[in-house]
């Protein structure tokens, strides 16, 4: 789950053992950073079979939550703080006359969906269309020159080696995610970096697409169309071969959406480096 910088973020988590929901009289939550460091603790509120907290505004990043009940080993959870979204909730309800209503697509269902959308995108691309936060580890080669294994890096706040921090002043990192060193760095040697990545605001046609891809998703049962099927004849007449995702080149069986993506795709780059799609 994501949530966006600046604002407090509502976790939610049901207990369960097995399929069946825990009966506790209490729950706390502890939420941790990427570097261990606690940055929240406190208790849970019960609401029907799950449970709640408020958290206060966090930087971006990525976070741990620990939800612990009395006799219950604790259940770990993870979500995202972001600098944006690639669409508003309005956004999505304008996009469509069923999303705008909200007994239907409840606010919550739009938000998972979202979420689902924007981690899709990010994999067929290599890219992530959103402002984010994250850290990685990577080893040294003997050069001055580490690949950080994300695209569109925007800037890198920190840089941990094998004796600690780095003064990261004189260091230069590009778009493509190459972070260079004033001085060779030893063979074999691990950092840790924190970086920032992806676009500071998401390109009309990828959020277009992204509505359209959202749609789909939240009214698929509405098609008629068994999901396995590749084609079909509509009553009026007529054989229509169906896009699908996984052939002939479809990532998301949606012709629009998959050429949108395509365009924003390093192909050589993806294939030299490894960049995950």
């Amino acid at each position: 789950m994501r949530f966006l910088t600046g604002r407090a973020a509502t976790l939610r988590h049901t207990l369960l053992d097995d399929e069946d929901v825990l009966a506790v009289p209490a729950v706390s939550v502890t939420v941790r950073d990427a570097t261990g460091d606690t940055v929240y603790t406190g208790p849970a509120t019960s609401s029907d079979d799950s449970w709640s907290v408020s958290v206060p505004s966090l930087p971006q990043g990525v976070y741990t939550a620990s939800w612990v009940a009395p006799d219950v080993a604790a259940d770990q959870t993870t979500f995202e703080v972001v600098g944006g979204f690639l669409f508003s909730i309005p956004d999505a309800r304008g996009s469509d006359m069923d999303l705008a209503d909200k007994a239907r697509f409840p606010a919550g269902e739009v938000r998972h969906y979202r979420d689902v959308v924007e981690a899709e995108f990010e994999r067929i691309t290599g890219r992530s269309f959103t402002p984010r936060v994250t850290r990685v580890e990577v080893e040294a080669d003997g050069t001055r020159t580490l690949y950080l294994g994300h695209l569109d890096v925007t800037a890198v706040a920190a840089v941990d080696g094998p004796s600690g921090p780095v003064d990261v002043s004189g260091w230069t990192v590009d778009g493509l995610g190459f972070l260079r060193a004033p001085y060779e760095l030893p063979d074999g040697d691990r950092f840790t970096v924190t970086l920032s990545y992806g676009f500071v605001l998401a390109p009309e046609d990828v959020k277009r697409a992204g509505l359209i891809r959202l749609r789909s998703l939240l009214t698929a049962e509405r098609s008629g169309i068994p999901d396995r099927a590749t084609s079909f004849v509509a009553a009026e007449g007529g054989n229509f071969t169906l896009a699908t995702p996984g052939r002939g080149g479809s990532e998301t069986g949606i012709p629009e959406v998959d050429a949108t993506l395509k365009r924003y795709r390093y192909e050589v780059f993806n294939d030299v480096f490894g960049v995950s799609r």
